[in-house]
């Protein structure tokens, strides 16, 4: 399903130093590099991609998301009245998925920060979600967005929350919604109208929200509703009061032992048989409290790490419990009698848990971003899916299509298959500040630079560590790149302290270093004709050439403002090189003009992380901000189409080698794996 653009980030065109190449591509601008020229003429920033005549479709089309980061509880929830349907939150972005067919997936696009609450009612009919508060406006509002599961459309947009929403519950009727805020608000809204029937602000964060008894009294419903705020658990009743036209809701507070019940609720449920309430703490106990005479009768030791998770099977009456220790536990009982009947380890404290439609299985989500799915009479598991679960800050492929490799800021490097998104290999660093940079040596092994100064090298199919460079750079290393063939093999590097430096692939030991940048490289590159020679660019806005056999700098490009932040270069033309800034530029450069010989400035000054040119040398694909951009190199530089997929900005982007697809990676610990049609136009 193609990925909603929010607003077309369009660039605009003045003048060039080449005849040839005197108009950018349509909104954009083409100027010089110091000043632009008199007499620009204004173009409209809102305009679509140009495509070319008869084109259908979309060129760029987000084919999936992988990612999961675990660290919001129920964010993982299994469709009640669909077997195979699941509903997660990644990013900005709630997706919904099959269990059966991992390439099936549906975007629901409409919140601009991370989803941080989801919630599906009793039918499936209606999809919840919440947002953390919003840094593109003023007052960090959380909006709640109702979508309807049939048509996969908004239906209401719910605002009052401020900084992150927590907690979302459909009524068991789905007439109301309820959502627990950061912001000490508990707010409840009729799904027909959308209208706020109830507000109210604690004196501490709702932490507990468990719908009970829905009971019929006059032409209104009265509903009982248990609420827990730190030390608190209170039954209350929300009713409409005709004589003041309005919802009301109070009650009582539980009974609880005068003395030494002190506890954080986590999460919540009702028994099978309705008596009870069981809740969640954070030191790990199931407390049972009695409904129907608002007491507490019972504390369970479950687990350590605090009870996040808790799913009852009303046929069974068996309850699982999900704990921060990573187990799910098995537990049948009621009142103060409970016994252990089965339990199971996963990789990372659960954080999600819902029982599958047909009651035989359950699905977890876990804190290190994996999804499982569970037996219930066994609790053996099933890994369905694997996600990073901080900022990913690199990708690239080998000479393979259908695998490439990630890394993240948390020393998390993973190996993907792309016929079915799952992890071949992956291991964990434990390194201050995680992977900055990587690239393949063909496809057998994966480099990477670090931000403790070291250069890594890892067996592509196991992980396993095959060497490392320690102290690559007096700092960290920002860049690498590798060439291996019968008569040259090098690993090349930048770092933070403005070097460039070349080591023998197979002794690791210095061959070369340059020091002619005053900043830190951003990125180094082989050429794409002559081994010999490489490329850096840094952020001292200076682009250099150097020959390796001669032993020194070839070739100089420099600029007075911009710090360039990504490297390429083009298989045609005269073999420019392409540079990306920070102030929104692209600029090309060729070895004998001293100048860029075209510049490419996007009105909004977005900033650019990443350049890269297609494999055929045909396309240009650059990261800006939320936004993966691709241009068309032939016949000049246009803008072909531009993809939202993250809800926070793309760190790195990556062709495969067959040009069929894009892989982009964000501060948002998301994957986006696009398909590109360009060769089909």
């Amino acid at each position: 399903m193609a990925a909603s653009v929010r607003d077309h980030q369009m660039f605009s065109g003045r003048g060039s130093a080449r005849q040839d190449q005197d108009q950018g591509p349509p909104g954009f601008s083409n100027r010089g590099a110091e000043a632009p020229s008199p007499g620009t003429v204004p173009v409209d920033v809102n305009a679509p991609p140009v495509m070319d005549d008869g084109a259908e479709g979309e060129v760029l089309e987000l084919e999936h998301m992988i990612g999961f980061t675990g660290k919001n509880l129920d964010t993982i929830i299994a469709h009640p009245r669909l077997s195979e349907v699941y509903v997660k939150s990644v990013g900005s972005a709630v997706v919904v998925g099959d269990l059966n067919d991992p390439h099936n997936q549906e975007f629901l696009r409409g919140h601009d920060m991370e989803v941080t609450a989801l919630a599906v009612s009793a039918t499936g009919a209606f999809i919840a979600s919440g947002q953390a508060g919003t840094t593109h406006r003023k007052g960090f509002g959380a909006p709640v967005i109702v979508w309807d599961f049939e048509t996969r459309r908004p239906l209401l947009t719910l605002q009052g929350h401020t900084e992150k929403v927590n907690i979302l519950r459909f009524s068991p009727d789905e007439k109301f919604l309820a959502a627990c805020g950061q912001d000490l608000l508990l707010q409840i809204w009729d799904l027909q109208t959308g209208e706020l029937i109830l507000g109210k602000k604690f004196k501490q964060v709702v932490a507990m929200f468990q719908w009970c008894d829905v009971n019929q009294k006059g032409r209104r419903n009265v509903y009982d509703i248990a609420i827990g705020s730190s030390n608190n658990v209170a039954l209350d009743q929300l009713y409409f009061d005709p004589a003041r036209q309005q919802w009301i809701l109070d009650g009582t507070s539980m009974a609880m032992p005068t003395a030494g019940m002190t506890r954080d609720y986590l999460c919540s449920s009702r028994s099978a048989d309705g008596d009870e309430l069981l809740a969640g703490t954070s030191v790990g106990d199931l407390l049972v409290f009695k409904l129907t005479s608002h007491v507490y009768r019972a504390s369970v030791p479950v687990c350590s790490g605090g009870l996040r998770a808790i799913v009852v099977c009303p046929t069974t009456f068996v309850i699982y419990c999900g704990g921060g220790d990573g187990t799910v536990r098995k537990l049948r009982g009621d009142d103060m009698r409970w016994t252990l009947e089965g339990e199971a380890a996963l990789d990372g404290a659960v954080t999600s848990m819902s029982m599958v439609s047909n009651g035989t299985e359950l699905l977890v989500g876990t804190e290190s971003g994996r999804m499982y799915r569970m037996l219930v009479d066994d609790l053996s598991s099933q890994l369905v899916s694997v996600g990073h679960t901080a900022e990913v800050t690199c990708v690239c492929f080998g000479t393979r299509s259908d695998v490439f490799a990630s890394a993240s800021s948390e020393g998390a490097i993973k190996v993907w298959d792309l016929n079915n998104y799952s992890v071949l290999a992956e291991t964990r660093v434990t390194a201050p500040g995680g992977a900055r940079c990587m690239c393949w040596i063909g496809d057998t092994a994966v480099v990477s630079g670090w931000e403790d100064h070291f250069v890594r090298c890892h067996d592509a199919s196991t992980m396993q560590a095959l060497w490392e460079i320690p102290n690559a750079h007096r700092g960290a290393v920002t860049t690498v790149a590798t060439h291996s063939d019968a008569s040259l093999s090098y690993v090349l590097s930048g770092g933070e302290d403005g070097s460039v430096r070349i080591w023998a692939l197979r002794s690791r030991e210095l061959m070369l270093q340059f020091v002619e940048h005053k900043k830190g490289v951003s990125q180094v590159l082989v050429d794409v004709k002559s081994p010999n020679l490489v490329h850096s660019a840094g952020l001292d806005c200076s682009v250099f050439t150097y020959d390796l056999r001669k032993e020194r700098r070839c070739v100089a490009h420099m600029v007075r403002e911009g710090a360039f932040t990504g490297l390429t270069q083009r298989l045609d033309s005269e073999q420019e090189l392409v540079t990306c800034d920070m102030n929104g530029r692209l600029l090309f450069w060729d070895c004998d003009v001293p100048d860029p010989v075209q510049v490419l400035q996007s009105p909004q000054r977005m900033t650019m992380r990443c350049v890269s040119v297609s494999p055929t040398g045909r396309y240009l694909a650059i990261c800006g901000d939320f936004l993966v951009n691709v241009f068309d190199l032939r016949g000049g530089v246009q803008l072909m189409a531009q993809g939202l997929g993250h809800s926070e900005p793309v760190r790195d982007l990556y062709w495969s080698p067959d040009e069929k697809q894009v892989i982009s990676v964000g501060d948002d610990c998301c994957i986006c794996v696009w398909n590109f049609y360009g060769a089909e136009i």
